[in-house]
């Protein structure tokens, strides 16, 4: 016979598991239209960076776009 603690344990373990290694994903996926075309674009949830897929380059950094003034305005996805 097993120890009783061993079922709540080995459950909590698996809770853990999937917590660090599941949920949350460093990166959300999501997508944006330019010139006609979608883009796949991925947001690292830890530092607020975003990258775009360029076919020949690979993830490349959205960069925001500079207003008049030269402020540079947030990039909208």
């Amino acid at each position: 016979m097993s120890p009783r603690w061993l079922g709540p344990v080995l459950w909590w373990l698996l809770v853990a598991a999937l917590a660090v290694y599941v949920w949350p994903t460093r990166w959300r996926y999501d997508h944006l239209t330019m010139d006609g075309n979608i883009v796949p674009v991925r947001m690292d949830r830890f530092s607020g960076d975003a990258e775009m897929l360029v076919p020949d380059e690979g993830w490349v950094p959205v960069e925001a776009e500079s207003d008049s003034s030269g402020n540079a305005t947030p990039a909208a996805l």
